[in-house]
């Protein structure tokens, strides 16, 4: 008798609902249904005008399309590091950029860098369902923090002091600014406190960072798009991509600021799992 076939157990984790709306939408549509869907962050205007026709133009010469070297293309990741010296004053080599299949690719690559099985990384709850979703798959274990309206949706050093009480150390604080769903942003005095936290505590920080940029600063704020973590220090690592501000999210193109101790770690996974 053949013994049956089973699934990871790992794998066992919900269904990200955005999609499985996005698909319903798509069968309603080809049913000749008139949908409007309000489920995804999905820029409506695509990508930039001088993207598309750049792309198209290398579509059409006798430019192959090749395989690139696991961490992108050099001359994106120099792009990508002149970006941050635009929007922040802040000089990154371009040797630390990870280029990535969109931030999912890149929030992969940088727990598994980063965590090992068993491991505890703390994130705020209302969040982002993927965050935790990917972390569990991966054997580590998720401390939610409770954030409301008196922290504004935002972690603190104070929740961070009572999770290390209740569970244990933590490994790392997977943070949102501004967060998905709720949109608030931490400011730099609350960020900085966040570094300091994870650093006196040997937590690694990895900052989301996608939306800076489509942000509703305050009269005179000097943080206009948002403060990069970078900015304060350079143990964490940054995930953005072209997918929010830029309009591309079909593009799936993501990147990662990756500290040198990681960088090699990192590299290694790309080169065997995105090539």
């Amino acid at each position: 008798m053949n013994q049956p076939l089973t699934v990871a157990s790992r794998a066992q984790v919900p269904s990200f609902q955005v999609m499985d709306i996005l698909s319903r939408v798509a069968d309603l549509r080809a049913a000749g249904r008139d949908v409007i869907s309000l489920c995804a962050g999905e820029p409506s205007g695509g990508a930039p005008s001088d993207v598309s026709a750049r792309a198209a133009a290398i579509h059409a010469s006798a430019m192959p399309l090749t395989y690139t070297p696991a961490l992108g293309i050099t001359e994106l990741r120099q792009a990508i590091a002149g970006h941050y010296l635009r929007w922040y004053g802040l000089e990154v080599p371009a040797a630390n950029v990870a280029v990535t299949t969109g931030s999912s690719g890149a929030f992969m690559l940088t727990f598994l860098a980063a965590f090992n099985p068993g491991d505890r990384v703390a994130l705020a709850r209302p969040g982002y369902p993927a965050y935790r979703n990917i972390l569990r798959t991966l054997g580590i274990e998720v401390v939610e923090l409770d954030c409301g309206p008196a922290t504004r949706y935002q972690p603190t050093p104070e929740q961070l002091d009572a999770a290390v009480a209740e569970h244990g150390p933590l490994s790392g604080l997977m943070l949102a600014s501004p967060a998905n769903p709720t949109g608030t942003m931490v400011s730099r005095e609350e960020l900085s406190a966040l570094t300091q936290w994870c650093a006196a505590h040997g937590a690694r920080l990895v900052s989301d960072e996608i939306y800076h940029g489509i942000t509703y600063p305050a009269a005179g704020d000097p943080d206009v798009r948002g403060v990069s973590a970078w900015e304060l220090e350079r143990t964490g690592v940054v995930i953005s991509s072209f997918s929010k501000y830029w309009g591309m999210t079909g593009w799936r193109l993501g990147w990662a600021l990756v500290p040198d101790d990681l960088l090699p770690a990192v590299e290694a996974l790309a080169g065997n799992v995105a090539l």
